[in-house]
C-alpha cells in the first residue's frame, strides 16, 4: 500500500469508527433508559426513544460500509429516509455492494493471528430485517382500533425485545471485519469498552508480485 493510499484508508477508518462510536452512544442512551439512570415522563416515550435507536442503529449498521463513496452514501442515506421495506434497503446496498455487512469474528487465545466465527447468536441481515420493520410500527401512530389494553401489551412486548436486540448488535460488532465499498483492503474493528472508543487495524491484499 503506498503513503498516498494509506492515508486515504486511514481517513476512511476513521469516519467508520466515527459511525462506530455513535452506535456505542447510542446503546449507551438506552442502558441509561433501561436501568432509570434517565428517562422521559412516561413509559411510553421511554420505548420510543429506545426503539428510535434501534433503528438509527441498524441504519449505521447498513451504510457504514459505503463510507469510501460520499455521493454513494448520501444517495442510500437518502433512500433510506424514503423507504420503509427493510428488505429492500439491504438489497439496494446489496446490488451494489454484495459483501457489505460487517462479519462478527473472535480472536483465537492460543493464535493471535487466527480469526474465528463467533458463535454467539449475532445480528444477521435476516434479524435485521425483522428488527427494522418491528421497531417502524412504534414510529407512527397506533390505530385507533387498538384499545388501551393493546398498547400497554404491544409496548410491553418490546420493550422486553429491545434488550435481546441490543444484545445481538453487540455480538456482531463486538469485534469484526468490514469490506468497504469499491475498496480491496479490509478494516479490523474493535469496539472496546464502554469508556473507550473504537478503534481497528487496516489489512490490505498482498499478491505474489508485490
Amino acid at each position: 500500500m503506498g503513503s498516498q493510499e494509506l492515508v486515504r484508508q486511514t481517513e476512511l477508518q476513521k469516519l467508520y469508527l466515527r459511525n462506530m462510536q455513535i452506535i456505542k452512544w447510542r446503546l449507551r442512551s438506552i442502558r441509561d433508559i433501561q436501568s432509570g439512570k434517565t428517562k422521559t415522563t412516561f413509559k411510553m416515550t421511554n420505548i420510543e426513544f429506545c426503539v428510535l435507536q434501534i433503528r438509527k442503529i441498524l441504519e449505521l449498521i447498513a451504510l457504514s460500509a459505503l463510507i469510501s463513496d460520499q455521493d454513494v452514501y448520501e444517495e442510500h442515506l437518502n433512500n433510506i429516509g424514503a423507504m420503509w421495506n427493510a428488505r429492500l434497503i439491504l438489497a439496494d446496498i446489496e446490488r451494489i455492494h454484495p459483501d457489505f455487512f460487517p462479519k462478527p469474528i473472535v480472536i483465537d487465545p492460543a493464535d493471535k493471528s487466527k480469526w474465528n466465527d463467533i458463535t454467539d447468536d449475532y445480528l444477521t441481515k435476516e434479524k435485521f430485517v425483522r428488527i427494522y420493520e418491528r421497531c417502524g410500527k412504534f414510529l407512527h401512530e397506533n390505530p385507533l382500533k387498538m384499545t388501551n389494553a393493546d398498547i400497554d401489551n404491544e409496548y410491553s412486548k418490546v420493550w422486553n425485545e429491545i434488550t435481546e436486540w441490543g444484545r445481538l448488535i453487540i455480538n456482531l460488532l463486538n469485534t469484526h471485519t468490514i469490506k468497504l465499498y469499491n475498496q480491496k483492503d479490509l478494516f479490523y474493528i474493535a469496539m472496546n469498552t464502554e469508556d473507550q472508543p473504537p478503534h481497528g487495524n487496516i489489512f490490505t491484499m498482498v499478491t505474489d508480485e508485490e
